[in-house]
């Protein structure tokens, strides 16, 4: 590729275009999976043919115009101010890091290094971000692999981090091999390892897949989404006019033999002093259909103890299971965070757990189901319309970490009933004008995983590589005797 350095310019120029617009299709609330893998590619061809500077204007121009794929979605549909567009800057400054990372250690001959110091990079700032940001990782590029089966299985291995490292390892592996100066002996290094962690991704997968099915018996789920008002208060006319629709298809998935209703989060405002006589009447649903119901509600307390809300009514009576949503979003959620687990003992003896919506945008807190040995989440969720299917994957990918099947009521989004490796049992669209009702069945089982014991090791290993790997790349006096660089 020397000669790239004749017109370097116009090569950074298609380098951007051609970033750009595979990163544009390749992520966002719809992706197409394979353009997610080709994005970085062009970046990291010019990358060490030109200077550090023009490398990092093409990786952090490429980058930021793919990511306009989400400017409609932050500023129209969630009604976020523009500034909040800086964040996506954050990450396109992530992806210029990474490339200039790859471009120090080629530029220094360390071409085995560099090849796996981009994906390291990338990963170990995927997971820093999840961790700091209030939105977690609903930014990682790990999820626009949900629907590729074998590879999403590595989850259940490292966590989200094994995919995003994995999308930049064939892009920087296949730079490294055009290198300036490359060498026989680095090329076979590269190529050998590259084609080592394809198969055993592969291998991994085809394993994960294979496990042999649960021995509980499955149970049959309506997930439901009534044609209503968002947050209708239970002292005006919309409340009772919401509890009288959700009334007619909670008796009516009865009816078709469910054994569990869903219905969506924050279905219903209403005072915690209104809460008994509200619960005894969802009780009462649950009781007479005989199903396990599962109900998401906005309670206000007295002194601005605020909670999103789930509760679980049993067939049996009893007291409702309550569980409080621990992750709010940020500006339009103004309430107390939860800090217990929503577990409860299902019909066959198994444990069930319930989450709500943004909580499954967290590695961690899924994780804890996982370490209960939970056989099945439900989940009340409320979407925005447009990020119906990204949200139900990332929904998919925190069962696909834990072996947990999982029943999601994302209205205005997707319904879906997912199993333990993420194979989507049935779905189906709950757009905010309609009513919809999704019924299906799932086995509840947990399918133990090595990520639910080990949690984020894979991302830790990233984080010191790549600060190894920032040490490797650092400026050095240069040397008297006139040897030249490891080509390692």
């Amino acid at each position: 590729m020397d000669f790239v350095a004749d017109h370097p310019r116009r090569y950074a120029v298609l380098a951007i275009l051609l970033t750009a617009t595979a990163l544009y299709f390749g992520s966002g609330l719809t992706t197409i999976p394979a353009l997610t893998w080709l994005a970085p590619l062009p970046v990291f061809l010019l990358a060490p043919h030109v200077s550090g500077r023009l490398a990092a204007l093409t990786a952090f121009a490429g980058w930021s115009l793919g990511l306009a794929n989400l400017w409609r979605y932050l500023l129209q549909d969630l009604e976020l101010p523009p500034p909040t567009l800086s964040f996506l800057l954050l990450l396109a400054g992530v992806f210029t890091a990474t490339v200039l990372l790859f471009r120090a250690l080629a530029v220094r001959r360390r071409f085995f290094l560099a090849a796996l110091a981009g994906p390291a990079c990338w990963a170990a700032c995927d997971f820093v971000v999840a961790t700091v940001s209030p939105h977690g990782t609903f930014t990682s590029l790990a999820y626009t692999q949900a629907e590729v089966r074998p590879v999403v299985q590595l989850v259940s291995l490292t966590g989200p981090w094994g995919i995003s490292f994995l999308l930049m390892l064939p892009a920087a592996a296949l730079a490294i091999l055009f290198a300036p100066g490359i060498q026989r002996r680095a090329v076979l290094q590269v190529s050998i390892s590259l084609a080592m962690v394809a198969l055993g991704t592969i291998g991994y997968g085809a394993w994960r897949l294979s496990d042999s099915p649960s021995a509980n018996p499955p149970i049959r789920i309506a997930v439901v989404s009534a044609n209503t008002d968002d947050d209708s208060n239970w002292t005006t006319p919309g409340g009772p006019s919401i509890l009288r629709n959700y009334t007619r298809a909670i008796n009516e998935a009865a009816r078709q033999g469910a054994q569990v209703v869903l219905l969506p989060e924050k279905i219903i405002d209403l005072q915690a002093s209104a809460l008994p006589g509200l619960s005894a009447t969802f009780q009462k649903l649950a009781t007479s259909n005989k199903v396990t119901l599962v109900v998401g509600l906005t309670v206000f307390g007295d002194q601005g103890n605020d909670y999103n809300r789930a509760l679980v009514f049993s067939p049996a009576g009893g007291a409702p299971t309550a569980y409080d949503k621990h992750h709010l979003i940020p500006g339009l959620e103004p309430y107390a965070s939860g800090d217990q687990l929503g577990l409860l003992d299902g019909p066959a003896g198994e444990r069930w757990g319930v989450l709500i919506c943004k909580d499954l945008d967290f590695p961690a807190l899924s994780r804890q189901y996982g370490k209960a040995d939970v056989d099945l989440l439900l989940v009340p969720a409320l979407d925005f319309d447009n990020d119906g299917w990204l949200h139900s994957r990332m929904a998919l990918l925190r069962g696909v970490e834990n072996g947990i099947p999982m029943a999601r009521d994302g209205s205005k989004g997707l319904l879906t009933l997912t199993d333990q490796h993420g194979r989507v049992v049935s779905e189906r669209p709950a757009a905010s004008n309609q009513s919809a009702t999704l019924i299906g069945t799932l086995t509840p089982g947990i399918a133990q995983t090595p990520y639910t014991r080990l949690g984020d090791w894979f991302a830790y290993l990233c984080v010191l590589l790549t600060v190894g790997c920032c040490w490797s790349a650092r400026p050095r006096r240069r040397r008297s005797s006139g040897h030249p660089p490891s080509a390692l």
